[in-house]
Order: C-alpha cells, then sequence, then structure tokens
C-alpha cells in the first residue's frame, strides 16, 4: 500500500479502511508538518483499527529521533494534531524536548492534586472508617464531607485562607445553622492532617468556631425564617413513600394546615366536607382549655385535598385517614413517630431537627410568616390555630367567624409553601395591611 501526504479528514477515513482491508500497519505523513504522521494497526479481528497521530523529532540534546504519541483518532482530530505539533515544535526551538515536558506537567498536576483538600477530606475519611464508628456515623461524616468537596475540595491547601472558609460555612449557616457548625468542626479536623505534616503552617478554620455558634434549644422549637422553612418543606417532601408515607403526609399537612399533630394524626374520613372542602373536628385539647375553641373549621387549599384524595385510595374504607389497626385503643396513627422522624436522620442533610423544629412548630411558623410575609394580623391567624379570641365587647368570636376571609388566607398560605419549595424566597416583611380589615370587622 503506497504512502500518501493526508491533507483532509476523509483521506485518513479511506486509508483506514484499506489498511483493515490489506490487514497491514502502515503510516501516513500529514503534509505540511514535518515528523507528523498518522498510523493505522488493524485489528486481528479484521473489522477495526487503532488509529493515531505521532510525532517524531530530534531531541534538542541527545540527537536521538523518538515518536510522541498525541492522541488517538478520532478523538483527536487532524486539526489537534497540527496544533500539538506546532506547540512542540515551539518546545524544541527553547531548546525543551516535548516528551520529557509533558512527563514533567503530568507530574506536576498528579503533586497539586495530592496537595488539593480533596486529597486529604478522603485520607480522613480513611482515618474514620478504621475507627470502628457507627454505620450511621459514617454515613453523616459522608454528607457533612460533601459540601466541603463539591465547594472547596479543589482548592490547594496552601491557597486556602480562613476568609474563604469563613465565606463557604457562613453561606450553610444562614440556612442550616447546626449543620454549618458541624461542617466547620469536621474542616477543623480534616485541616489537622497537612497541619501535622508540616505542609501548612496554621489551620485556617480553627479560629472560626466563636463566630458560629450553635443555635440554642427551645421548649418547642420552631423554624420561622422562610430561606430555612423551605428546606423544611423540601427534606419532609424527599422522604421515602413506600416506609415512610403516613410521616411525610402527616407533615405535609401538618405545613399545610398547621393544627396540632394529635388531631392531625386522628383525622377522621367523616369530618372531611368534600363539597365545601373544609375539615372540622372536635379539638382533642377543646374541651380542657378555656382559651380554646371546641371545635374548629380548617378550610383545605387544593394542595391539602390532593393529599387527602391520594390517601382515601388507601385508607377511604376505614374510619381514620392514617389508619393504623395495630393501635388498639386508638387504631390511628401514633403522633410519636411524628416527632421520631423529624428527630432523626433522615431530616436535615443527616442532622435531624432535633432542638430546632417539633411537629408543634408548625403552628408558630405559619403564624409567623401569615403575620410577616402574607399581612395576616391577630384575629385570623389565632381563629385559624383554634383559639378563642374576644371581640372589643367581650364576645368571643365561633369557630365559624370570617371562615371566607380563613378560606383566602389558607389558600395563599399553600401558594405560599409551593413558592418556597420553589425557591421563590421573599424576605420582605409586609405592612400587616389586613390588620384594618380585621379591626373593622371586629
Amino acid at each position: 500500500m503506497a504512502k500518501i501526504e493526508i491533507k483532509l479528514d476523509s483521506q485518513i477515513q479511506k486509508a483506514i479502511k484499506e489498511a483493515i482491508k490489506a490487514q497491514k500497519t502502515i503510516s501516513h505523513p500529514i503534509a505540511g508538518f514535518k515528523g507528523l504522521e498518522v498510523r493505522i494497526r488493524p485489528h486481528k479481528n479484521g473489522s477495526d483499527a487503532t488509529t493515531d497521530f505521532r510525532h517524531r523529532y530530534t531531541h534538542p540534546i541527545t540527537g536521538k529521533r523518538p515518536y510522541m504519541t498525541l492522541g488517538q483518532y478520532p478523538a483527536l482530530s487532524l486539526a489537534d494534531a497540527k496544533s500539538y505539533h506546532k506547540d512542540n515544535d515551539s518546545l524544541l526551538a527553547k531548546g525543551i524536548d516535548p516528551i520529557e515536558n509533558r512527563d514533567a506537567e503530568k507530574q506536576k498536576k498528579l503533586t497539586e492534586r495530592k496537595n488539593t483538600l480533596n486529597h486529604f477530606v478522603t485520607e480522613w475519611l480513611y482515618k474514620e472508617s478504621k475507627r470502628g464508628l457507627a454505620p450511621a456515623t459514617h454515613k453523616s461524616n459522608d454528607r457533612l464531607t460533601q459540601p466541603i468537596i463539591e465547594q472547596l475540595g479543589h482548592i490547594p491547601i496552601t491557597q486556602l485562607d480562613t476568609q474563604t472558609i469563613y465565606n463557604f460555612i457562613n453561606t450553610i449557616y444562614k440556612v442550616r445553622p447546626y449543620k454549618a457548625v458541624r461542617v466547620l468542626a469536621l474542616l477543623v479536623s480534616i485541616l489537622q492532617i497537612p497541619l501535622t505534616s508540616m505542609l501548612i503552617e496554621y489551620n485556617p478554620a480553627a479560629n472560626l468556631k466563636g463566630l458560629f455558634p450553635m443555635p440554642k434549644a427551645r421548649n418547642m422549637p420552631a423554624i420561622t425564617e422562610p430561606t430555612q422553612f423551605a428546606e423544611l418543606l423540601k427534606d419532609i417532601d424527599q422522604l421515602d413513600d413506600t416506609s415512610q408515607l403516613y410521616n411525610k403526609r402527616i407533615l405535609q399537612l401538618l405545613a399545610l394546615t398547621f393544627v396540632r399533630v394529635g388531631d392531625l394524626c386522628a383525622m377522621k374520613w367523616s369530618d372531611i366536607n368534600w363539597l365545601t372542602k373544609t375539615w372540622q373536628f372536635e379539638q382533642q385539647k377543646g374541651a380542657s382549655r378555656s382559651d380554646m375553641q371546641p371545635s374548629l373549621v380548617v378550610p383545605l387549599a387544593p394542595q391539602a385535598l390532593a393529599i387527602l384524595r391520594e390517601l382515601k385510595e388507601l385508607t377511604g374504607d376505614n374510619e381514620y385517614v392514617f389508619y393504623n389497626a395495630r393501635r388498639k385503643k386508638a387504631s390511628y396513627h401514633n403522633p410519636r413517630e411524628i416527632n421520631n422522624i423529624l428527630n432523626s436522620d433522615l431530616m436535615n442533610d443527616g442532622d435531624s431537627y432535633l432542638g430546632i423544629h417539633c411537629p408543634h412548630g408548625f403552628r408558630a411558623s405559619a403564624k409567623t410568616m401569615l403575620t410577616e410575609r402574607l399581612g395576616y394580623g391577630q384575629i385570623y391567624t389565632e381563629l385559624q390555630l383554634g383559639h378563642k379570641i374576644p371581640d372589643l365587647y367581650g364576645k368571643a368570636y365561633n369557630r365559624m367567624e370570617g371562615l371566607a376571609v380563613r378560606t383566602k388566607m389558607m389558600h395563599e398560605w399553600a401558594d405560599y409553601l409551593d413558592r418556597l419549595r420553589a425557591g421563590k424566597i421573599d424576605n420582605i416583611i409586609y405592612p400587616d395591611f389586613k390588620q384594618t380589615e380585621q379591626a373593622n370587622h371586629g
């Protein structure tokens, strides 16, 4: 097979077919590029070939004539091969051997990779895996190191400064304070490895601990800030439908209705009016507390109705929406399970919401955001919470008072939660323009 000077890509493809047919290795020079050639080596099966570009040049010192493989065709195009040839010629003009230069660059990149934060995260995780810790701890470590790997992992440790780490931790702290504190603690521990090896002179994360205090636990913890509440909603939505169906749906309905968790777990199908789209029930604590209405009417937004329709397919033949045959005295879902799931590592990216948010906290969340973000005032929010609210003359509003306004409020609240899930966080605190309307109503 005669050698031809290659000028076009189509000539390479034709030469490959001919070499496969002849079952013979052949190299063709590239026109206009001294020492550059394309080599075709047919496979023994006779159906394919390995085709690569090579550059033969004279070593600037030894005078030897080595071949340098540039890459395989077609992953490396003809135009790319010509570009690499020009780069090699530029190096040779400076007395630099292209192969030695390439090897040195590879070694440099390998060294840099070993000196990035990711390298030490991997080493730290390996050491932790040898400590015999509980599987849940290892799982938590993996989750907490993930943002470090994604956002800081590529940075060489010699370039990682305190300001960069502060900005990174502060971004997490604004949304999940508890997680931010734990990530910072892990980062301090990880950076002790290069510090001990004397690769860095100080630990750039060590002085930040006091700047990010652990959130204080409260008797009835509740998230009332929209950005953090949006994360809670998304954490609820990601729960597994197979193993956490009741817990997931109850938490979703708690966010939408902000009733007491015991009342929601004991919800009966007979109390739901599909025509008026309301849920009317006797509050479990209504009879024993003078500040509570005995019964409560909850307007059901379309989002709540969609959840209930889904559940009706499962438990519609039973008395309770969240029917549980294993509980003999009260055959509905145990309210304690809702607190347990919020406090488990399935929530809050493995950190749980212990001391941060509880089932009763949805009431404070709704009360705060309905007032601060949607402009609803004392009367309608308190009525929807099932509380007795006296008017100017000392007479308490009854359970049906302001149902039209409360229906509108509950629809707006459900839509607001959807916007939070979608990342549409409005940080503007609106004036309580509905307060005047409520005063006039009283």
